[in-house]
């Protein structure tokens, strides 16, 4: 039985599953809620002792602690503040001007992780940056109270000091974090986001913000996707860097300015866009070319282009726009335009950088080109659209839109996913997307509308052969009536002789065979005068009364009638001379009725005592023979029904063996629906 449910099963199953795997996805398009893009809002500070720059709140630790920080686009970790940052010497408010300080003590879910790291500034330590970290997690959340965005657990958290990065940082890059070695890789922020679903790819757009501009335009930050209001189009896309630690690589062909007649950078260079640090690293012909326009003056003590208050004052009636030609080459291909007005490079230097606060012009000299950045000053003025699941990037025109303007945030979907929220652009249209789910509704219908018809009629054809098997066993099975069953007794039961009357073995004795008596009178024209005896009867006479019959003496009939018969005695004639006259017919019919008479009277006396006895004897064989057949029949049904019984076992076993066998395939149905659930929630996540 198992041999033919087994195929049966695996049938359904294989239905099932694909019913379960079309249902759910079914059930993602339609209920699952798709990730959306996460816009971290400003903290509404501005921030910094190179800057000012708008920063972005974060919580960090149990109870939560505020933090300020600032995106790092080439950064993978969360890094704070700690209060060894702000010693004897500096402002009162130096944790607040660092953007408040984290109390690993304060915290009931930090964990720390070994002794002070090396912070990993593989970029930025040839600008001349260092630093150490106090590493561990802990849990963090996006954005302040009342916000309404994720929180993430077990997070690496570095816990900084140094002065060379004034503020915290929020690292947006989605590689993995590694401490000592890569054996242990830990997920960065983005990623963690990623693999918990809460944006729909590791991506993201960024703007540093404009404090020059009236008003204030605070920065923009969205993971998993971009603002369209807060840039200029345009169809260039940036392939990342063939190293990794700098993979928002562009080629600057050209910087010029409007009041000037000769560019500022005529042969094109490969900068690396990097918002962790503030300034425009050149090279030096360059920063001289600017100084010659702008007319800076390099403070080597400092190491900043300091501006005094009249060579500002000059500069804002000039009021430059200097443009930078980027694109994925150095000389031909698409490229685009990033203009900076004079506003984007008035910047004020705080202590520790210098004594007394200070205008300055963010350019640094760079030594040679692993020193070439365009860091967070041109970010005032550019947009970065950074997609990590395809491994390129996109530069634009920052806009700065009124307040009145609402956001419009645009998915990035990952690779393969096309489906994208209402107003973004490409994607399945609502139509197509209702047309798809109602043509997958249609398959699981008509999926399950052929199981239903395969198992009724399964289940109505085994119905059918369960009820002709069991008519059938009733029918073999049925109990007889004792008293309407007819009894045939064998033959050789009715051979069985009453003991003491066997018949002689003589097989040519005269008295085995019973004898008939001679059914006509032997005297002419007379009527029958002897019967024959019953059968019954003369079959079962012993011997001496079968002789006694057939040897009846003339002697006994009257004298005088057997001597008138002719011939003497009429059963042993004897030749004698007659000695009377000759008999008449009368006296013949009178001695024939005479002689009859007379011979059922010996017939009634010898044989009735015999065939009584005979009769009695052979009604108790028979009576032994129907004990022996009954016995025997009782023996044949006590026998079937153990037959029976032992059939009806091995039934149940083959019942119980088949009904183990579904539970194995309801199992493996839903093994199969969870393995379809994790792979359609793994494929969502991705």
């Amino acid at each position: 039985m198992n041999t033919g449910l087994s195929p049966f099963f695996s049938n359904v199953g294989y239905y099932v599953a694909i019913s379960l795997y079309l249902n759910q996805l079914v059930w993602c398009a339609i209920n699952s809620p798709t990730p959306t893009p996460l816009s971290l809002p400003s903290s509404q500070y501005w921030d910094g002792n190179d800057g000012p720059w708008s920063s972005f709140g974060m919580l960090v630790g149990t109870p939560p602690q505020k933090v300020r920080l600032l995106p790092a686009t080439s950064g993978n970790t969360l890094w704070v503040v700690l209060p060894e940052g702000c010693i004897a010497g500096d402002p009162s408010d130096c944790s607040s001007l660092r953007g408040s300080e984290f109390r690993v003590n304060q915290s009931s879910t930090w964990t720390r992780q070994g002794n002070y790291y090396q912070l990993p500034l593989t970029t930025q330590d040839v600008l001349g940056y260092s630093g150490n970290a106090l590493a561990g997690y802990d849990n963090i959340t996006l954005g302040w109270q009342g916000y309404g965005l994720p929180s993430l657990a077990h997070q690496v958290v570095a816990g900084i000091a140094t002065k060379d990065f004034y503020l915290g940082s929020l690292g947006l890059k989605p590689q993995s974090v590694n401490f000592t070695t890569s054996n242990n890789p830990l997920p960065s922020m983005l990623q963690s986001l990623r693999n918990e679903s809460k944006v729909p790819s590791a991506s993201w757009g960024y703007t540093a913000g404009a404090y020059y501009q009236q008003p204030r335009v605070f920065g923009s930050l969205t993971l998993g996707g971009f603002d369209s209001t807060r840039f200029a189009p345009n169809n260039v896309s940036f392939p990342f860097g063939a190293d990794i630690s700098k993979d928002l690589l562009v080629g600057i062909q050209s910087i010029t300015f409007d009041a000037g007649s000769s560019p500022l950078l005529s042969k094109g260079i490969f900068a690396f866009i990097d918002s962790l640090v503030p300034h425009i690293w050149l090279p030096l012909e360059v920063c001289e070319a600017f100084e010659k326009a702008f007319g800076l003056v390099w403070n080597e003590t400092s190491k900043l282009y300091l501006l005094t208050e009249d060579r500002h004052n000059r500069l804002v009636d000039l009021n430059p726009n200097v443009t930078f030609k980027l694109g994925p080459s150095l000389t031909d291909g698409a490229t685009v335009d990033i203009v900076m007005p004079y506003g984007s490079f008035d910047l004020t230097a705080r202590s520790p950088l210098v004594r007394n606060s200070t205008r300055y012009f963010p350019l640094k000299r760079a030594e040679n080109d692993t020193q070439y950045t365009l860091g967070r000053a041109f970010l005032q003025q550019a947009y970065i659209i950074a997609d990590y699941e395809r491994s390129n990037f996109s530069v634009h025109q920052t806009l700065f839109p009124s307040t009145s303007v609402p956001q419009n945030l645009i998915a990035i979907r990952a690779p393969g996913d096309t489906v994208r929220l209402s107003g973004s652009k490409g994607g399945l249209k609502t139509g197509a997307i209702i047309g798809i789910v109602v043509a997958i509704l249609a398959i699981i219908i008509i999926l399950c509308c052929v199981l239903a018809f395969f198992i009724r009629h399964r289940r109505r054809r085994r119905v059918a052969a369960q009820a002709a098997t069991q008519e059938a066993e009733e029918a073999r099975y049925q109990k007889p009536e004792l008293d309407t069953t007819e009894i045939t007794i064998p033959q050789q039961s009715r051979d069985i002789k009453p003991p003491g009357l066997e018949l002689p073995d003589d097989a040519n004795s005269p008295h085995l065979w019973p004898q008939e008596m001679p059914s006509k009178n032997t005297i002419p024209g007379k009527a029958d005068v002897i019967s024959e005896l019953p059968s019954k009867v003369t079959s079962e006479l012993p011997t001496e009364a079968a002789s006694e019959l057939s040897g009846v003496a003339a002697s006994e009939l009257p004298t005088e009638a057997a001597s008138e018969l002719p011939g003497g005695d009429i059963l042993n004639p004897k030749p004698t001379a007659p000695t009377s006259p000759p008999a008449t017919l009368d006296d013949l019919n009178n001695v024939s009725q005479e002689i009859k008479e007379h011979l059922e009277v010996r017939e009634r006396q010898s044989v009735a005592p015999v065939a009584a006895a005979l009769t009695d004897e052979w009604v108790r064989a028979a009576a032994a023979a129907r004990d022996k057949v009954k016995a025997e029949a009782e023996a044949a049904k006590a026998q079937e029904r153990g037959r029976r019984a032992a059939e009806i076992a091995d039934k149940r076993t083959a019942i119980a063996q088949e009904r183990a066998l579904i539970a194995e395939n309801r199992a493996a149905v839903a093994e199969t629906k969870a393995v379809m659930l994790e792979r359609i929630m793994t494929a969502v996540s991705y």
